[in-house]
């Protein structure tokens, strides 16, 4: 453990980064017993102002050789486990772990992997990218789960939301419009689960509700934590 540093790229939104080390910190507290400096795991957080892809992937080769970038340095700072504090981003992760030896935790695979334990049916909600070109699909189908997507005529206002959340904007309005997308979904499709696969999600979604809710930042948090303190990551 002493020996280890975690490595974060994150910037995709920073309140999605600096939610991502909260839930490290608190983790570290209740699931390991931290309470002196030394207890707590060594975190690098590379906050990367990337231009954005939420939506369009015309800057998507920019953003990835800025984050490529990030990679051979956090590598050369000594990370030992290495991730983004962005499901979007992870469209990249195969191009990024070229970069480095250090080996990446994917928060879309670890959610994925998470859900396939409990639940065979699930609602998808993340950013227009993603879901356009199927990041989550893909993980999701690779561990036998099935998923149902929001209608598309919701994709701008999932940006809407995602965006919201990056500027400040007001968050009970934000949460709202979240719900209601969620609620106009289930209405048609019966769903077991719901996955906030985007990380901005989390930060505007209801802490309880009636489906058991996927938190992408929290599970994210949880594998990480399970690594650095050699936990089975399960």
């Amino acid at each position: 453990m002493k020996n280890k540093i975690i490595g974060i790229i994150g910037g995709m939104g920073p309140q999605a980064s600096a939610e991502l080390y909260r839930l490290l910190i608190e983790g570290a507290k209740r699931e390991y017993g931290a309470r002196n400096n030394d207890d707590f795991p060594e975190i690098l957080i590379d906050s990367v102002p990337v231009p954005d892809f939420l939506s369009y992937t015309r800057e998507m080769e920019k953003a990835a050789v800025m984050l490529e970038d990030r990679t051979r340095r956090l590598t050369g700072y000594g990370a030992s486990i290495i991730s983004i504090a962005c499901n979007t981003a992870c469209l990249l992760i195969d191009r990024l772990q070229q970069q480095t030896s250090v080996p990446f935790t994917s928060v879309v695979d670890e959610v994925a992997r998470k859900v396939s334990f409990h639940h065979t049916h699930v609602l998808l909600l993340a950013s227009p990218t993603s879901l356009r070109l199927g990041l989550y699909q893909k993980a999701l189908s690779r561990y036998g789960v099935s998923y149902a997507l929001p209608s598309g005529k919701y994709y701008k206002e999932l940006e809407y939301i995602i965006r919201g959340v990056i500027e400040g904007a007001k968050r009970d309005c934000l949460t709202k419009k979240l719900v209601r997308i969620v609620e106009k979904s289930i209405e048609k499709q019966s769903v077991d689960g719901i996955v906030l696969g985007c990380t901005e999600l989390p930060l505007v979604f209801p802490a309880q509700y009636r489906l058991p809710v996927y938190n992408s930042l929290s599970i994210l948090a949880e594998s990480l934590l399970k690594r650095y303190y050699n936990k089975e990551v399960v």
